[in-house]
């Protein structure tokens, strides 16, 4: 597919795109995005995802974006594409919109998690951008990095009082005892619209779902950890630290085919 870009309403190709250098989203990261997964041409949950992105412009006291004037400029990117991609929305501080479509990237999965702690990520509540989708991912690129440093795929975040999070640019659920666990967005995470989607998903085949503060030793002593995202599938990890999770992944198994039919509009 031909990668190309909105830029407040001016479309081009991807490469051929600009935003001034003096863009508070560029100088300063100052904004909120969002990546939606396109599934066979059609943007999944893409109303979640601009109702998401209107609640982290308003938690960093930006202005809420037109929702409809974004979700028109949406379908008008997405014309004509008929396979899977990436939809990116950008809206900065200094009100530029910029909406890119895009393959999706091909990613191997992450067999290898290592703990990091996350101190940016706080309890909502506790400070106006706790759990907005911010453009400032610094901190989660590090995060990555420093992961891969030390001989892992990427990082699983835990908060400085030891609770699971989430990874840099994924969800994280593990499951136990024959139920699924996740963190809540209330410790401060991102709202992961995948994340919503599993947990719906396994709640309509009757499994026992648990969203609540859990230690990260729970997390290692679980049967099966996975990760999800917009442009990801639902992905076992075989790996915590030095823990192993080399077995069978049932539930994971079962809940990756739900959601691909879900995304494809199969169920």
């Amino acid at each position: 597919m031909d990668a190309r870009a909105l830029v407040d309403g001016e479309l081009s190709a991807v490469e051929r795109a600009r935003v001034a250098v003096t863009d508070e989203g560029f100088a300063r990261g100052d904004g909120a995005f969002e990546t939606v997964g396109v599934w066979d041409g059609r943007p999944f949950r893409l109303g979640d995802h601009l109702d998401r992105l209107a609640v982290s412009l308003t938690a960093v006291d930006l202005p809420a974006p037109d929702i409809d004037m974004l979700a028109a400029e949406a379908a008008r990117l997405l014309h004509g594409v008929d396979g899977d991609a990436a939809l990116r929305l950008y809206v900065t501080a200094s009100g530029t919109r910029v909406l890119t479509v895009t393959e999706q990237p091909r990613r191997d999965p992450p067999a290898r998690l290592v703990v990091r702690s996350a101190p940016w990520i706080r309890p909502l509540g506790t400070y106006g951008p706790a759990g907005a989708k911010t453009m400032s991912y610094l901190p989660n690129m590090a995060a990555t990095r420093a992961a891969r440093a030390a001989g892992g795929d990427d990082a699983l975040l835990v908060s400085l009082e030891g609770w699971v999070l989430e990874g840099p640019t994924f969800a994280v659920l593990w499951a136990a005892d024959g139920r699924l666990f996740s963190p809540p967005p209330d410790l401060g995470i991102i709202d992961s619209i995948s994340r919503r989607t599993v947990i719906a998903l396994a709640d309509e085949a009757g499994v026992g779902v648990v969203v609540e503060p859990r230690p990260l030793d729970h997390l290692l002593a679980a049967d099966e950890v996975m990760v999800c995202s917009s442009i990801r599938d639902l992905l076992a990890v075989r790996r915590v630290d030095d823990t192993p999770f080399d077995g069978s992944t049932p539930l994971r198994d079962q809940l990756s085919v739900a959601l691909r039919d879900a995304r494809r509009g199969r169920r």
